[in-house]
């Protein structure tokens, strides 16, 4: 997939009166992604580096790219399981030109294996529609986006490295630009496509997802409070979505006889995240991106 994503990069384009680099940041300590960078290299239109971020952990890749950044004016996030449309880069450059956004986001769309179900290839779930270039009042995701470094220098930010196996933290930071009123916009032509493997295009996935959004949310909706208060809050609010949620779930499923899967779904979504949420409050923690750091 990475070697897709560089091909598309290879034939981005660029916006005008722009200075862009391209760096890939493997978090494989065995660099597993160098060969495939340095082929890229020899016929790469701009400058194309690679770094090597031992750290294990997303959140730790994100905070490399935001050093690499440096001095520049803009960083662009695309992740290695994704490929961009030609416009992507112009389309983000152009909306933050306009706009003076400290964040731009673009559209993605899921790609999914031949053997996803059809209710979940119309329903387009793992992806983030967006049709119109517009302002969000809700934060967006890294991976597909564009950041104002001038504020992130302003405001001295980077991504919590306590969620790096956990996840959201790009939700945070976002929040935390909200928080502190920042502007943040979309860019309808700045789309991307995400390859959605086979272990991820079940049902069973998507629970697991929900439920550590759920938890990851209560993480930042507490992030003004003390614990006690963000664990409270969280358990009611919790135990109030699996309630309401359940009860739509068990009536959606009987009113459609189990045949719609999409609207069954999008019932147990609320119940999901009401699980997680609960979670928080019993001091629990899931972590999506874990994994055992190998020796070096």
């Amino acid at each position: 997939m990475l070697d897709g994503l560089l091909k598309s990069l290879s034939e981005l384009d660029l916006p005008k009166n722009a200075d862009v680099r391209f760096v890939i940041i493997d978090n494989d300590r065995a660099g597993n992604a160098r060969l495939i960078v340095e082929k890229w290299q020899k016929v790469f239109p701009t400058p194309l580096a690679y770094e090597l971020e031992e750290a294990p952990g997303v959140t730790h890749v994100r905070n490399r790219a935001l050093k690499l950044a440096g001095e520049a004016d803009l960083l662009a996030f695309i992740d290695d399981d994704e490929f961009a449309h030609p416009s992507w880069l112009g389309a983000l450059v152009q909306r933050y030109r306009e706009t003076g956004a400290a964040s731009v986001f673009g559209p993605v769309q899921p790609v999914y294996p031949q053997g996803a179900a059809a209710w979940m290839k119309k329903w387009g779930v793992h992806g983030t529609p967006i049709t119109q270039d517009r302002d969000q009042t809700k934060p967006g995701a890294t991976c597909n986006c564009l950041i104002d470094m001038a504020i992130v220098r302003k405001e001295v930010m980077e991504f919590d490295p306590r969620m790096s196996f956990t996840g959201a933290e790009d939700t945070l930071f976002f929040t935390q630009l909200l928080d502190r009123g920042y502007r943040l916009t979309q860019a309808k032509d700045a789309l991307v496509y995400e390859h959605v493997p086979e272990e991820r295009a079940r049902a069973d996935w998507l629970l697991r997802r929900w439920y550590r959004t759920g938890l990851t949310d209560a993480v930042i909706a507490g992030r003004n409070s003390t614990p006690g208060v963000a664990r409270l809050k969280s358990g009611m609010h919790g135990v109030i979505r699996v309630v309401i949620g359940s009860a739509l779930t068990a009536l959606t499923a009987l009113i459609t006889l189990g045949q719609n899967k999409r609207a069954i779904m999008s019932r147990a979504y609320t119940v999901s995240r009401g699980l997680g949420m609960i979670s928080f409050a019993l001091g629990k923690s899931y972590e999506e991106y874990g994994r055992k750091q190998k020796s070096a």
